[in-house]
């Protein structure tokens, strides 16, 4: 037994690092991380209701494959900081609570705001403006998936799939 665990784990870290990482737009093989960094803008947002506006980000790098089988991860990064905090996030605000989510589908990925008070859009959207959003699309045949990996941190994902800070 233990030497199929050797065996596994060699493997996996052969499968970690024969994987490249490139920016948006890029062509690439079936085992390619790709990542993207847009930088947030108030006017990205249109006001779907009262309570929520979307942005939309076109993203050529989520096909079927990705979105039905891959993983996804959406980290937001506020200006003047350096940490990268996971979505969804939570952050209180004046008298509202606005809540930060995405979601995705083929070549997009859209970026949400939701608030708990009705009329507050436009500034929770002005709440995230020049912050920096990073996208990270991993495919299914490198997905890793063992005990102890956070995909919430943003260090550890960076650092398990060899992602250059931009």
């Amino acid at each position: 037994m233990r030497t199929l665990k050797t065996i596994l784990l060699f493997f996996s870290l052969f499968a970690i690092t024969s994987c490249t990482i490139y920016d948006n737009n890029v062509e690439g093989e079936a085992d390619t991380v790709y990542t993207s960094t847009i930088t947030i803008r108030s006017n990205d947002f249109e006001h779907e209701d009262d309570f929520i506006s979307v942005a939309e980000y076109g993203w050529d790098n989520l096909d079927e494959e990705m979105v039905d089988h891959g993983m996804v991860l959406g980290y937001i990064r506020f200006e003047g900081t350096t940490a990268w905090q996971a979505l969804p996030f939570s952050v209180p605000f004046e008298n509202d609570l606005v809540n930060l989510r995405f979601f995705f589908d083929i070549n997009n990925f859209s970026l949400v705001i939701e608030g708990e008070v009705a009329g507050n859009n436009e500034d929770n959207a002005d709440l995230f403006n020049r912050d920096q959003l990073r996208v990270v699309a991993i495919p299914p045949s490198v997905i890793v998936k063992a005990k102890g990996i956070d995909y919430r941190n943003y260090n550890q994902v960076a650092e398990l799939y060899e992602i250059k800070n931009l």
